[in-house]
């Protein structure tokens, strides 16, 4: 099974993503993650993705399918889950593509939906170890040691976290032509964000028909 799991910044697609595929043994692609470590490399694309992350914009559909066919390269026995892609109709066809090529498809798009009023909230709450990596929140999952990361680093709020970067991503956000596009594929599973992490999870794993 191949999933795509979306939503507003700060919805908690990622944690539901993260357990999912402990539980279950999917491929995670995080594309905002693996963007993030391009950018800090010595890569050719490092500069264009790190001002265009900073800048809070989406990367251009070029890099995101040499992005994506990196990672489609690898095999995946139990399916791969995809985090935060596609955004627009474009990717969403590129991915579809991407996966035929492979003879396989996307099974089922989650969509975890939040008020704007709680992407603020969230987001201005975020927290993210200079480190490792690791993603924290002083609301609904702060760090065990307060302002620094359980692998010891500094815990900052990152750029595309500030308020000005945050109103500019919600001017974009989860494109209403994807959720349409993946209605009309039959795919489309909507689940309420706001409650507790535990009740999201049992009910995208009810829903998908996964083995509790």
């Amino acid at each position: 099974m191949n999933l795509v799991i979306l939503g507003p910044q700060g919805s908690g697609k990622g944690t539901q993503a993260e357990m999912l595929v402990e539980k279950y043994g999917f491929s995670h692609i995080e594309t905002g993650r693996i963007l993030r470590a391009i950018s800090a490399s010595d890569s050719p694309l490092a500069e264009e993705i790190s001002k265009t992350l900073s800048e809070g914009k989406l990367v251009s559909d070029e890099i995101l399918e040499k992005v994506l066919t990196e990672k489609l390269s690898i095999p995946s026995p139990n399916g791969y889950l995809f985090d935060g892609t596609p955004r627009n109709v474009k990717q969403y066809d590129l991915l579809k593509y991407l996966l035929g090529l492979l003879g396989q498809k996307i099974d089922r798009l989650v969509y975890i939906w939040i008020s704007e009023e709680e992407v603020v909230r969230r987001l201005s709450s975020r927290r993210t170890c200079l480190k490792c990596g690791n993603v924290y929140n002083l609301i609904t999952n702060p760090s065990p040691r307060g302002n620094v990361c359980a692998c010891g680093g500094e815990l900052v709020q990152r750029a595309d976290d500030s308020p000005d970067a945050i109103k500019k991503r919600l001017t974009w956000g989860f494109t209403k032509e994807v959720k349409q596009k993946a209605e009309e594929d039959g795919i489309l599973l909507e689940i309420n964000g706001e409650r507790s992490i535990e009740e999201i999870h049992k009910e995208i794993v009810e829903r998908l028909g996964l083995n509790g």
